[in-house]
């Protein structure tokens, strides 16, 4: 059993973009669409947006569809940080836990993730040229674009997603959330972490420090400034890698 965890303002069709040709055959997949995205119907209030209670609402569903076999994990972004909270429950048997691109750091509110509350109060206005404008105008889009403008230009997609103004809580919430406390990561499965480099919302640094923590390798792609093509294909084949002889 595979469990694929996608980032904040993605949903699970991204999800296939990392795993298309790294899942071996008659393995079962769940990729949920968080609470506030994709085809999920719950919105909620700002307690629902907690690490816990979304992991909390993630594992509920495997428990739901899983028949007891050993779990595999593969989190994105905030899916890594909630997958590292599903690992660590012990509510399932696990099997290994990839952590992609981890975002979520010891302290609510880092730097690489401030944009995303901008966006969210930004939303409020409702008109969608209006928010870009505004979005780019900020200092928090003008950080990550100095760094990488293609990650600066795939953010902005977030701002004319379908119900993004009434979702825009998941923007202001979540990013508030702690990952995990410093000597407290430890994941009992064998377990890597994918990072990428001149990526300003997962910095290198980041993944480096759960790197650290965890006490594990760490494998870094092509940069997606120099082709996105190519680092998507480095990132299916090292999940190919990891995967192979999952059941």
């Amino acid at each position: 059993m595979l469990l694929a965890i996608h980032g904040l303002g993605s949903d699970s069709s991204a999800m296939r973009d990392y795993l298309a040709g790294a899942v071996p055959a008659g393995v079962q997949v769940l990729a949920p669409d968080l609470r506030a995205h994709g085809t999920s119907p719950l919105i909620g209030e700002p307690a629902d947006f907690a690490l816990e209670a979304l992991a909390e609402e993630v594992a509920d569903e495997l428990v739901r569809v899983g028949d007891g076999s050993p779990v595999s994990i593969v989190g994105v972004s905030l899916g890594a940080a909630l997958a590292a909270l599903i690992a660590r429950s012990g509510r399932f048997p696990l099997d290994r836990v990839a952590l992609v691109r981890p975002a979520f750091t010891t302290e609510p509110l880092p730097p690489n993730l401030a944009v995303f509350p901008v966006l969210g109060r930004l939303l409020d206005e409702r008109r969608p040229q209006r928010v870009l404008d505004q979005l780019r105008a900020s200092g928090a889009w003008r950080a990550i674009a100095h760094e990488s403008l293609s990650h600066a230009r795939a953010f902005e997609a977030q701002a004319t997603q379908p119900l993004a103004a009434e979702r825009r809580i998941r923007l202001l919430e979540i990013p508030r959330n702690a990952a995990y406390r410093p000597g407290e990561l430890r994941i009992p499965a064998p377990t890597v972490v994918l990072a990428s480099p001149r990526d300003p919302v997962h910095p290198l640094h980041v993944a480096e420090a759960w790197r650290d923590e965890l006490g594990v390798r760490m494998l870094v792609s092509p940069a997606r400034d120099d082709g996105e093509q190519a680092m998507m294909a480095w990132f299916r084949h090292q999940l190919g890698s990891f995967l192979t002889g999952i059941r």
